[in-house]
């Protein structure tokens, strides 16, 4: 059993089997935690020598009564056996959110999906009365813009969806009343020349009235300097509190990519900030990523290696990617910052 957590070590679960919940997320329901994410066993990437053909395996689920230890819990999304279905293995599949709808006492399952080659980006979205039995309902496509990471929440008594508009912006929308689609109002925040710069992996989170969203840089899987807001109002003013990891030393987010925060519902001022070590071989020879990518899609940028030649970089095997769980901690004026830690309990802050 565990007693602690150990970001960036492989974590396994009650089985003694690797944890299989990446770009995820917690919910806390029915008296248990819930970790839901993408299910990358046996995703390789290129780590065999040739591209992986499968993207996915359906979204798993566990459950936990400590945060430490995982029961698997089968999936809350089952890989489909239809091609044209968003949800079989060869598409695209990332990121799931959940979100419960009080008044219509349903579960509301977004997804990031496009076809195998990454064309007709759209959100899926599955609905279930429980944790355990979702169901494929329909594809959106978010006009005026195309699908990329995203977040959901709650605020003021609405729904949102919170996204990047790929290489672009990110897009605050309004979802309907049921939570299964998007209205026209919307807002663009946080404009951007092109990757590496344009935002996306929006991680929300609130914390005594205040909003907060963090954000990564587009390199790929290779880690970047995390960005946080502060959203004084989610259709005006997103306020830029820059990089709130205080001690990374590479300026990578501790060789992370954060996908959601957790507010522990009981632990008092307990955010965790949930995030994938996508990549486990980076050496420390690797060149600045923001410059490689730069270099990459702007004609203003240095170009240092080629498109084709990041595959040197690393083997891209998502299916050993490990899990970096860190708690965000507050000064005194409020401002979050996030730390390097090896180890540690959720009792230390009880």
């Amino acid at each position: 059993m565990y007693h602690s957590i150990r970001p960036g070590k492989t974590w396994y679960d009650s089985n003694g089997k690797r944890i299989q919940a990446h770009g995820g997320s917690i919910l806390y329901a029915e008296g248990k935690f819930w970790w839901y994410g993408e299910n990358k066993e046996g995703i390789t990437g290129r780590s065999t020598g040739e591209p992986c053909r499968f993207w996915h395996h359906g979204v798993k689920l566990y459950s936990s009564v400590d945060l430490y230890n995982w029961k698997d819990e089968g999936f809350a999304m089952k890989e489909s056996d239809d091609v044209n279905n968003p949800f079989y293995p060869g598409n695209i599949m990332d990121r799931p959110h959940i979100i419960f709808n009080k008044k219509t006492q349903t579960y509301v399952l977004w997804a990031k999906t496009a076809r195998g080659d990454f064309t007709d980006a759209s959100f899926s979205v599955c609905v279930g009365k429980d944790l355990h039995s979702f169901s494929f309902l329909k594809e959106i496509s978010p006009s005026p813009h195309h699908a990329g990471d995203f977040d959901l929440f709650e605020a003021n008594g609405k729904a949102y969806i919170v996204y990047e508009n790929p290489h672009s912006e990110m897009i605050c929308r309004e979802l309907t009343d049921d939570y299964t689609g998007l209205t026209d109002n919307f807002v663009s925040e946080l404009k951007a020349e092109c990757p590496p710069y344009v935002r996306e992996a929006p991680a929300f989170f609130e914390r005594n009235g205040r909003r907060f969203i963090i954000t990564s840089g587009t390199t790929g899987y290779y880690p970047n300097p995390s960005k946080t807001s502060e959203i004084t109002d989610l259709f005006e003013i997103w306020r830029d509190l820059g990089d709130i990891c205080v001690n990374d030393k590479n300026r990578n987010s501790f060789k992370t990519q954060f996908s959601s925060v957790f507010k522990h519902p009981f632990v008092k001022d307990l955010y965790i900030a949930i995030g994938d070590r996508w990549l486990t071989d980076l050496t420390e020879d690797l060149p600045d990523m923001e410059e490689v990518f730069y270099g990459l899609f702007s004609e203003k940028g240095k170009k240092i290696v080629e498109a084709a030649e990041l595959s040197s970089f690393s083997d891209e095997n998502t299916s050993e990617a490990d899990y970096v769980w860190l708690p965000i901690r507050f000064k005194e004026d409020g401002t979050p910052y996030i730390e390097w830690l090896r180890e540690w309990k959720i009792d230390s802050f009880e």
